[in-house]
């Protein structure tokens, strides 16, 4: 056996991309994850039609001038190497010997693409803390001093501390229930939940509201008994967030609607039970609004993402209700789609696996 068939065999069965190179540094051996990560096979060419980086190129360079090895991490550009359409972010180890140089690559890109949602998620998290934070601490300054002797000025700023107290307990409510979700998410709920029921629950939570904002509600059920498979709780959440947005942005003497129908599953036999045809529950909540403009819809679920963001925290919101939507159908293995029209409304469309007959 020769010296490529060696390596070959010992190689391939690793999940690196491991690459082989000589003193003149023209590559002797690819791994084929190397080659997948590479898009080709470059064995017998240069090590610098394969990886361009300065960065990396100065490192083996030193290397193989101490003889010593070292670790790096790169970046490698789609733009300057015809790999990927996203930046691929690697852990590369160079190993010199006598005759050869191994240099080991790590794909590190989804942690190194968590860390950067952690990191973006701390800041927004920091920045949304510190505004009603030093509110807070302002009008305490204020009221122990120049204002101490004025009660009404007193009650006034202290409604005001209030406020910003009740805008932080919310945001710290919804950062828990997003932690908790995200920590389970995998776990996908198996118990049977009366849907309507559900539905019910949300609606008589939002009575007052509804009457004091002059909104009705209006439900076009296909179904009267049906059941999904969920967790009440989570769902309540889920829709009690839409509604409350519903809400905070209808018009005046205006109707949210509510649309419950099942998604036929066209694969399976007919002749059975009429209800093992389907496997969707599909609930669109429909209201009459000023609408979203489409270039924000791709975006209303991320964390803190806000259309008109003075206007949100006016309201009352945290830039976090349909995030915690989005986490909890995913783990109710559903999916939200908004559609949207100016001065018409919106759609929301929630999708739902149907409870099987037991």
């Amino acid at each position: 056996m020769d010296l490529d068939q060696q390596l070959n065999l010992f190689f391939n069965f690793i999940d690196d991309s491991i690459i082989v190179i000589d003193q003149s540094q023209k590559i002797k051996f690819q791994n084929k994850q190397s080659i997948a990560l590479f898009k080709s096979d470059f064995t017998n060419q240069h090590i610098t039609n394969l990886i361009r980086a300065p960065q990396f190129l100065d490192t083996l360079e030193k290397s193989i001038n101490e003889k010593i090895p070292y670790t790096l991490e790169l970046l490698i550009d789609p733009a300057s190497q015809d790999i990927s359409q996203t930046n691929i972010f690697l852990s590369v180890s160079i190993y010199p010997s006598k005759d050869m140089y191994l240099i080991v690559m790590k794909n590190i890109t989804d942690v190194k693409n968590l860390e950067i949602v952690r990191s973006s998620f701390i800041a927004n998290v920091s920045h949304e803390m510190r505004t009603p934070l030093a509110s807070i601490i302002g009008f305490l300054e204020t009221i122990s001093s120049s204002a101490k002797d004025d009660i009404e000025a007193t009650k006034k700023f202290l409604s005001i501390i209030e406020k910003e107290a009740l805008r932080m307990k919310r945001l710290l409510d919804d950062l828990l229930i997003i932690t908790k979700i995200e920590s389970d998410e995998h776990v996908h709920p198996t118990k049977k939940v009366d849907l309507l029921h559900t539905l019910k629950i949300v609606e008589d939570n939002f009575e007052q509201s509804l009457k004091k904002n002059n909104i009705s509600i209006e439900k076009v059920y296909d179904d009267e008994n049906l059941y999904v498979l969920g967790n009440q709780d989570e769902l309540i959440q889920v829709f009690s967030n839409i509604i409350e947005n519903s809400i905070k942005y209808a018009n005046e003497n205006s109707k949210i609607r509510i649309k419950l129908r099942i998604l036929e599953d066209k694969n399976n036999d007919h002749s059975v039970n009429r209800l093992f045809q389907y496997n969707y529950a599909i609930i669109e909540l429909i209201d009459e609004s000023e609408g979203i403009p489409k270039k924000h819809l791709h975006r209303l679920t991320e964390r803190f993402y806000r259309v008109d963001e003075a206007r949100s925290k006016a309201k009352g919101g945290t830039g976090l209700g349909l995030t915690i939507v989005k986490h909890i159908l995913n783990k109710h293995r559903g999916s939200l789609n908004i559609e949207s029209e100016i001065n018409k409304g919106s759609i929301f469309t929630i999708k739902i696996p149907v409870a099987p007959i037991t």
